[in-house]
């Protein structure tokens, strides 16, 4: 054979080879891109109940795919894993509610968990609110039980990483509008209660306090008590007079807020067997201010717990309308409470009168 077709054969052979490789190349693709498209078209199973969910904060990619598999949305926790690998989204996926209305696969379920916006909640908390009444509120929007919140409260590892000189976190939850993500927990919620708590509560505050002696847990307790009692705030300085006056005479406080704290059916009108309640909270039995807050009060009670009203008031008595009346002797405060009274009385007829 000459040497022209021996060069010809060898060509033939390697454009044989070049195509088979091609050929092999080609195929390998197609079942590579015919095996993406099964595994991120792999259809999910989306119930009813389940069209909305949520994503713990912190989740990774494998405890994503878990709860996933728990909640019966997919069956195969490594196929998910590796969708969303051939997604590239794979370190995209996202804690918080999610909808998936939409979602009919692994793509759309992934394209969902990584580009859904967080459902935020706002939550307004009332000032006044006690610690139990906060749970039921911020439980009741979120996902989780007012108990779990309720049991943070006292939990010594929180307190020491809060810095919260004080046997419970009753006070330090600072009232004020939220907007919280579903996906927060009660510690996520706590944390930034009294974050807030310890913005609002300045320098200027803190060493106020510090001059005056006192602590800032009985500042925050008296503040709590002021809360309890004021409708109005250009009130909350002389009520914190009344008090401070009494505290300095060694008066008990006898505040009517201090007994709806321990009763467990208030707010309601109180009855004079309340007052015979044995709690280290019943200013009537007990002199100087109860072992700590009642409620959380807001920031125009911690000002006026911290810079009282100068005055020579020892006791104060409602006047019907929300507001109250200052006196400095006994005498004035009797004649006050009597016609509180007659007007009480009067407001009861009347009401009766209209039934």
């Amino acid at each position: 054979m000459d040497k022209s077709k021996v060069e010809g054969l060898k060509k033939f052979l390697q454009d044989v080879n070049k195509n088979n490789y091609v050929f092999i190349a080609v195929v390998l693709i197609a079942i590579l891109v015919t095996l993406r498209l099964f595994i991120i078209f792999t259809p999910v199973n989306i119930r009813p109940q389940q069209m909305k969910i949520i994503i713990p904060r912190g989740a990774n990619l494998s405890q994503i795919a878990g709860q996933l598999v728990d909640q019966k949305i997919i069956n195969n926790s490594k196929s998910f894993v590796l969708a969303a690998h051939l997604m590239l989204k794979n370190r995209q996926l996202k804690a918080g509610f999610f909808n998936l209305q939409n979602v009919r696969d692994y793509r759309s379920l992934i394209h969902t968990l990584a580009t859904s916006q967080v459902h935020v909640i706002k939550v307004t908390v009332p000032e006044g609110y006690q610690a139990k009444q906060i749970a039921r509120l911020v439980a009741g929007q979120l996902n989780f039980e007012a108990g779990e919140f309720f049991r943070l409260l006292d939990d010594e590892k929180i307190l020491n990483d809060l810095e919260i000189e004080s046997p419970s976190l009753e006070g330090y939850l600072f009232p004020e509008t939220y907007y919280f993500n579903d996906s927060d927990n009660p510690e996520d919620v706590i944390r930034r209660m009294v974050g807030l708590f310890n913005e609002m509560v300045t320098d200027s505050i803190l060493q106020a306090i510090k001059t005056s002696n006192r602590t800032l847990h009985e500042v925050l307790t008296l503040a709590s008590i002021v809360e309890g009692e004021c409708m109005t705030d250009d009130e909350r300085p002389l009520v914190a007079s009344v008090y401070v006056n009494r505290l300095k005479k060694r008066m008990r406080l006898e505040s009517d807020p201090t007994i709806q704290y321990i009763i467990p059916d208030g707010p309601r009108r109180l009855l004079k067997a309340d007052l015979e309640i044995q709690s280290p909270y019943n200013t009537y039995r007990n002199r100087g201010l109860p072992p700590g807050p009642i409620n959380n009060p807001g920031l125009k009670s911690i000002l006026a717990a911290t810079w009282p009203a100068e005055t020579g008031y020892l006791y104060m008595v409602a006047v019907g309308d929300g507001t109250h009346s200052f006196h400095n002797d006994y005498d004035s405060f009797l004649r006050a409470k009597r016609r509180f009274q007659r007007v009480r009385r009067q407001v009861a007829r009347n009401t009766n009168k209209g039934k």
